[in-house]
């Protein structure tokens, strides 16, 4: 028989699924994206490079011309290739986020979902 165990969700904060145009600032210089989707503790962005995981970035997330963008340092923890059908790009962990930018990101997630 085949292994029937079921995996419980292992993200700590829901998702919700967004489309912002977004930067990714690598050590190695920046690279054009999009959000896919948003948590409170990361995000998905499309990319048409990969990043080693493990290595720090800032997100930059546009919020409208009336905004300035959301800026949040990150860490890599996924590159997803275009395997079973997902958007090849970087799964990344939002890391050290004050309370403003904490709050900024809530309101964020409350008009996307």
């Amino acid at each position: 028989m085949g292994d029937l165990t079921v995996h419980p969700e292992r993200r700590a904060f829901p998702r919700v699924r967004v489309r912002i145009e977004s930067l990714v600032s690598t050590p190695n210089g920046p690279i054009r994206g999009q959000t896919m989707d948003l948590s409170a503790g990361g995000a998905f962005v499309t990319t048409a490079r990969a990043v080693a995981v493990g290595t720090p970035v800032r997100l930059t997330m546009h919020r409208g011309a009336a905004k300035n963008p959301l800026v949040l340092d990150a860490e890599v923890v996924r590159v997803g290739g275009t395997r079973e059908g997902r958007f090849a790009g970087l799964g990344l962990r939002f890391v050290g986020l004050s309370q403003l930018e904490a709050t900024l990101l809530q309101a964020m997630l409350g008009s996307a979902a």
